[in-house]
């Protein structure tokens, strides 16, 4: 297990998170979806109660659709169309890098996500799913694992990666049009158009939800530091100047600004979430004016 995983209190916060999802839900109704029966409107025809259009029978349609009444008006056999009703699929991407939990109240954030989204998928009655993926390597995750916590052994078992190591989402299978939601801190020297459409693959409608710390975004540093690799644990004395520090902060604007773009352009809600604030007000800020979530 991660250090600092060892000292969060993992009951308490996803029992917040369970309460969050009482007030926050994900954007599911924005898609059309294709499955087994659920709650949502799908985008073909089945047999619920919402009425959607008529058509002359053909052979092989099923019989029980025949609109008696309308044959005995018109002696033509008609069908009525009902809306299908489907359950939406959510997957969730946790990037368990790390990066991730190199800081406590940033590890904290990403774990209230993590909860939040799992629990909010299974509050839509969408049929939820999770891995846990570093580097090239991930685990699916079991349904009973997650609100056990058993997943965090999970992800102590998976091998160690080189540093800034991409999470490799090529070999994860994913599900036919499904919401695939990635958790992720983003701090990868990648491309994020080619992230973005592995996972618009099958169909799918990706949304990126991104912890990040002040000491990440903002960090003040000038003087003589003793600067540790999170992934690596190697250590780095670095002397900060002025001119240093500016090229930092310039380079992590762009490479945000460049996923920010990236997501835009295909239409992907993509939003920022910080860790100093209290959860709710965190995700205002960004993730509901996207449309990554939604107020109940």
């Amino acid at each position: 297990m991660h250090p600092t995983l060892e000292t969060l209190d993992l009951p308490g916060i996803a029992t917040r998170a369970r309460a969050h999802a009482g007030l926050f839900t994900l954007p599911l109704k924005e898609q059309n979806w294709k499955g087994s029966t659920g709650d949502f409107a799908g985008s073909g025809v089945g047999a619920s109660l919402d009425f959607q259009d008529h058509r002359l029978y053909a052979p092989g349609d099923d019989p029980r659709h025949i609109n008696w009444q309308a044959y005995a008006r018109t002696g033509e056999y008609t069908l009525k169309l009902y809306r299908e009703e489907v359950r939406p699929i959510v997957e969730i991407l946790f990037d368990t890098s790390d990066s991730m939990f190199s800081d406590p109240e940033k590890a904290e954030r990403a774990l209230e996500l993590f909860y939040f989204l799992y629990a909010a998928g299974e509050q839509a009655g969408a049929a939820t799913s999770a891995c846990v993926i570093r580097g090239d390597h991930w685990k699916p995750l079991e349904i009973a694992s997650v609100f056990s916590h058993h997943w965090v052994d999970i992800v102590s078992d998976l091998p160690p990666t080189e540093p800034s190591a991409r999470p490799n989402l090529t070999a994860i299978p994913s599900k036919s049009r499904s919401l695939r939601i990635l958790l992720s801190d983003l701090l990868f020297p990648d491309s994020p158009e080619q992230t973005l459409q592995i996972l618009k693959r099958n169909g799918g409608r990706p949304i990126i939800l991104c912890p990040f710390t002040q000491t990440e975004s903002d960090p003040g540093w000038l003087g003589n530091y003793d600067f540790i690799d999170s992934e690596s644990g190697r250590r780095h004395e670095r002397r900060v100047d002025t001119p240093l520090l500016n090229r930092y902060l310039e380079t992590y604007r762009r490479h945000f600004e460049r996923w920010k773009s990236a997501a835009l352009r295909i239409h992907s809600p993509f939003a920022r979430v910080p860790s100093a604030t209290k959860f709710e007000a965190a995700l205002k800020l960004e993730a509901i004016p996207a449309g990554a979530l939604s107020l109940l």
